[in-house]
């Protein structure tokens, strides 16, 4: 088993994959999506980067939260 990051939306591992997954597969499927240019050997270093979403942290790096106005 390896991992593999899909280019073209398809039916990989028995469901249907979006392009940007990476997943693993097993050699031989892998090899037939590979050789069809459907996927590409996942680096190794495919790990999403942790994204800090709160709002309303001294850290936060999101935007600050706008509220509408008050009705006069």
């Amino acid at each position: 088993m390896a991992n593999y990051l899909i280019l073209k939306s398809c039916v990989a591992g028995g469901a249907a994959r979006n392009a940007g997954e990476i997943v693993e597969l097993s050699e031989q499927e892998g090899k037939s999506l590979l050789a069809m240019g459907r996927v590409d050997v996942a680096p190794e270093s495919a790990a999403p980067a942790a994204a800090d979403r709160s709002v309303g942290l001294e850290a936060s790096n999101a935007p600050k939260v706008s509220k509408r106005a008050a009705k006069e």
